[in-house]
């Protein structure tokens, strides 16, 4: 293409994706040579490329994680002298801590200076009143993470450890299958993983609803009353445990945006980090409160589609549905 071909800036059918007023990239296509939009349009269709494969991707809920460890691992730890189990922190503390208490095992730790082995309290031995009468058997420890992709963190700690151990994992690639003993199931990138959802850098891709999400929904009782709904939204608790440790690409919210400042004041004050915060119009109110799940729906879908977040976290299923449907990309429904 010789020249830009938008007379202001929104959504370009050539690139694929919004060209912005503010940051000027509009204004840079502009001015752009034929050759900078040329490799601009190359760029742009590597990410719509990502953008696709990430449909393929997989979300493991919590629940699920529970029910692969529980159903699928544990079956092949039944027949092994175990000493206690040891968790790849973190998130691998997780599977090792129930593993321990299904088997009944100790519940290790491991000391960062000398790698021996300690129990995981000093006021109840192998961390519990359960094992304070608990006799070791002399076998090996089991040594469990969440999930191996490369093998890194096992690499490691297999290099450090001093004892006899066993490798387990509830999740592997493929390629590092070899890497562990046992597993519960292969599993290929890219996936999500809901423990992990809100602080992993995939967050850095997502665009997020607000209310359900990052807090509460409002009671419909607090909704009919704007004082009482100000009230509300002011002082609502968020959800701490999806309180982004990294900055989101964006929130899209069917809040109307004669509340902005209130809700940027909120998201302030729990340091939330986002890249934008896109609002309902307030001089359509009307029409989305008589539809509200396919109007807000639509809105959302709107902006995910030409946004180049990878992936939209909503709260209502009704709505994600709508959303996934129109936008063509990926969507979460945490609850469901």
């Amino acid at each position: 293409m010789e020249k830009c071909q938008c007379a202001q800036s929104g959504f370009c059918e050539f690139f694929r994706q919004e060209m912005t007023y503010s940051p000027p990239n509009w204004q840079w296509c502009q001015n752009a040579t034929p050759g900078e939009r040329a490799q601009y349009k190359i760029d742009c269709d590597k990410k719509h490329s990502r953008n696709e494969k990430f449909l393929g991707t997989e979300y493991i809920k919590t629940s699920q994680l529970v029910e692969d460890c529980r159903d699928l691992l544990l079956p092949q730890m039944g027949h092994l002298n175990l000493k206690g189990v040891l968790g790849i922190p973190r998130s691998g503390m997780f599977p090792a801590s129930m593993i321990a208490l299904w088997l009944n095992l100790p519940l290790y730790t491991m000391n960062k200076s000398s790698y021996e082995l300690e129990i995981m309290s000093a006021c109840s031995g192998f961390g519990g009143i359960r094992m304070r009468d608990y006799e070791g058997s002399g076998g090996k420890v089991l040594i469990v993470d969440d999930t191996v992709y490369a093998g890194t963190a096992i690499a490691d700690i297999r290099e450090k450890i001093k004892e006899d151990a066993i490798y387990a994992t509830v999740y592997a690639h493929p390629d590092a299958l070899d890497k562990v003993d046992f597993f519960a199931k292969s599993l290929m990138p890219p996936h999500i993983l809901e423990w992990n959802l809100f602080n992993c850098v995939y967050i850095e891709s997502a665009l997020l609803d607000f209310d359900g999400i990052l807090c509460p929904n409002v009671p419909y009782s607090k909704c009919i009353n704007e004082e009482d709904y100000i009230e509300y939204i002011k002082n609502v608790e968020p959800f701490y445990h999806r309180i982004p440790k990294t900055r989101c690409r964006g929130i899209v919210t069917a809040r109307l945006e004669k509340y902005r400042d209130i809700t940027e004041e909120w998201l302030e004050r729990h340091g939330i980090r986002y890249g934008s915060l896109e609002m309902y119009p307030t001089e359509k109110e009307e029409i989305r409160d008589k539809n509200h799940i396919q109007e807000a729906a639509n809105f959302k879908a709107d902006h995910f589609k030409r946004s180049s977040a990878h992936f939209f976290v909503e709260s209502e299923l009704p709505e994600a549905v709508i959303i996934r449907r129109e936008s063509g990309k990926f969507v979460i429904c945490p609850e469901e």
